[in-house]
């Protein structure tokens, strides 16, 4: 556990260190423009990645889990061969829109190729973000790390030289988004090619047994992008892209929090279903409570360096004003520590593989976030969407808790042999 969660971590950190310099330059060398469209990229690129691990990261651990090693590798072979095809002739098609969009005049040719380019990095993107989570069922963290190092190098240096380099900064960075996803890919590809190796099982088979986790998990993982990533797009609508710009520098600085907690529970999930099948609900439950006071304790002592730095950062080192600063601070660090009891305890359902119950309890926590963020911004501006998923986010966490009870209820304790290293 601890060589594990301690190569998750630094790879978390990579990626979040990563995150944070791209957003810093593009925020101190380029326009509001250009860095609220960049989000905006960015917030699609997460819909359709989320959307995707869904539909198979969740159901396919637990799956995986559940198998004994050679039908494992078979039925994972399987699912990640039809991922690649369904993504490619998606992607392929969605480039008509853009084209299309040029040729009838609704599309300058800086907007056409922009969005022709974060198809391309969403395309490259999916197949990542596939692949991570198969290196996570196999818990290979270093192979991991080596290709999320591959990645953050090609995105940074990519971001810099269209920061300072090129005449359109936003076409750049999104050809850095693309470069950097589709090298993160082929790293992960080739690790896993040489250990344990690539065998193709029964396609139908793994999908039809896929697909009756996938559903009920898609349909929860939609919804949540509603209150969870689309704040940038209510923004957009009802404000502007400098409110775009304002809300997402604020969160800029709580980064690292938001991404260590992205990857604590991607690793958790393949990792919770496996500690399911080997020691229990009860004593999974126990670990997870373990790591979520370990990380939330972290996140609090992050919380406050920040806020005693918020002045030299945002003036010194982003070089911006920040509207309502200290309020968008302080509403940010509350999603992120509710969004980190929820990641953590979510886990523990999805090694239950109660995707349907999650999505029924996700959607009325929607409600009550997007209502809250729409309305909300006439009276309390930009922060209305920050209150609006905090409403939602605690919604949610109820509803997680009580479907964690409800378990706990009709679990019964199970006896686990000693198992070294478990």
């Amino acid at each position: 556990m601890l060589r594990l969660f301690s190569t998750a971590i630094l790879d978390q950190m990579l990626l979040s260190g990563g995150n944070l310099l791209c957003g810093f330059v593009l925020i101190r060398y380029t326009s509001d423009f250009d860095y609220g469209l960049y989000v905006l990229i960015q917030s699609a690129t997460l819909l359709v990645v989320s959307s995707q691990g869904s539909w198979t990261a969740g159901p396919l651990s637990v799956m995986a889990s559940r198998k004994p090693p050679d039908e494992r590798r078979a039925t994972v072979g399987a699912v990640t061969r039809g991922q690649a095809r369904a993504v490619r002739v998606l992607a392929l098609l969605a480039l008509a829109v853009p084209a299309v969009g040029f040729l009838i005049g609704k599309l300058s040719a800086v907007m056409a190729t922009v969005l022709a380019i974060a198809i391309v990095s969403a395309w490259g993107a999916l197949r990542r973000d596939h692949l991570r989570n198969v290196m996570l069922i196999y818990s290979k963290p270093h192979a991991l790390l080596r290709a999320d190092a591959f990645y953050v190098g090609i995105l940074f240096g990519g971001v810099l030289l269209a920061s300072f380099a090129t005449k359109q900064p936003i076409i750049g960075a999104t050809v850095a988004l693309a470069a950097a996803g589709w090298a993160g890919t082929l790293s992960a590809w080739r690790s896993f090619a040489a250990d344990p190796g690539w065998v193709a099982g029964d396609g139908a088979a793994a999908w039809r047994e896929l697909r009756a986790f996938g559903i009920w998990s898609l349909l929860g993982g939609a919804i949540y992008w509603l209150f969870g990533q689309s704040y940038s797009y209510v923004l957009a609508s009802r404000l502007d892209l400098k409110a775009v710009a304002d809300v997402n520098a604020s969160r800029l600085l709580l980064m690292p929090a938001f991404v260590v907690a992205t990857g604590i529970q991607g690793l958790l999930g393949p990792t919770a279903a496996r500690w399911k099948v080997q020691i229990g609900f009860r004593r999974l439950l126990r670990r997870l409570l373990l790591i979520l006071l370990l990380v939330g304790s972290a996140d609090l002592l992050y919380f406050g360096v920040v806020w005693g730095l918020r002045d030299w950062l945002t003036g010194d080192v982003l070089h911006k004003h920040i509207g309502n600063r200290d309020s968008l601070l302080l509403l940010w660090a509350t999603v992120a520590i509710i969004g980190i009891i929820r990641d953590i305890l979510q886990c523990s359902l999805i090694a239950l593989g109660r995707f349907k119950s999650m999505a029924g309890q996700v959607a009325i926590s929607a409600v009550v976030a997007l209502v809250l963020m729409w309305f909300g911004t006439s009276l309390w501006g930009a922060a209305a969407v920050l209150i609006g998923q905090i409403a939602g986010e605690l919604v949610n966490v109820v509803g997680i808790a009580w479907l964690v009870r409800s378990s706990l209820k009709v679990e019964k304790p199970v006896e686990v042999p000693h198992s070294p290293g478990i």
